[in-house]
């Protein structure tokens, strides 16, 4: 029994392994509250989801005026894509973010990483996504504001 039992132990580590092997590069997710009321997180679409679901440590549910969380996220999907979606409410407004990273192949084989940032208002709201580092290793990192 304890042979079967550490032989599955092994295989889920090897596994485990092996998928932080084919993880995308890191991004570190800054949101800063500008606003004078608390921002909500709200995760509506399946991205958000998921951004949520694996990042470590997760963002504050609630962020009061003034304040600010951070997230790490990295997705064990492709060493080659990564990304974060974030959905923030305060009063009527609403800020959604996202982020992304991917290694695109050019004609000749050549391979260039390409970093996206997008914050899209709605109900008044003054959205920012600012990618404030990119590193050698292809992690990055993005400040997100919502006022």
């Amino acid at each position: 029994m304890k042979k079967v039992m550490s032989k599955g132990v092994f295989a889920v580590a090897s596994l485990l392994v092996a998928g932080l092997a084919h993880a995308g590069p890191p991004v570190e997710v800054t949101f800063k509250n500008l606003g004078s009321q608390n921002a909500e997180l709200k995760l509506v679409t399946s991205n958000e989801i998921s951004t949520h679901q694996i990042a470590n440590p997760k963002p504050f549910q609630v962020v009061e005026p003034g304040a600010v969380t951070n997230a790490k996220v990295q997705r064990i999907v492709s060493p080659d894509v990564n990304g974060a979606q974030l959905r923030y409410s305060s009063g009527g407004k609403t800020c959604a973010f996202g982020t992304t990273y991917q290694m695109r192949t050019l004609p000749g084989g050549i391979k260039q990483p390409q970093w996206t940032k997008t914050a899209t208002p709605s109900g008044g709201a003054t959205c920012t996504a600012t990618i404030t580092r990119t590193s050698a290793d292809y992690s990055w990192a993005v400040e997100f504001t919502m006022k």
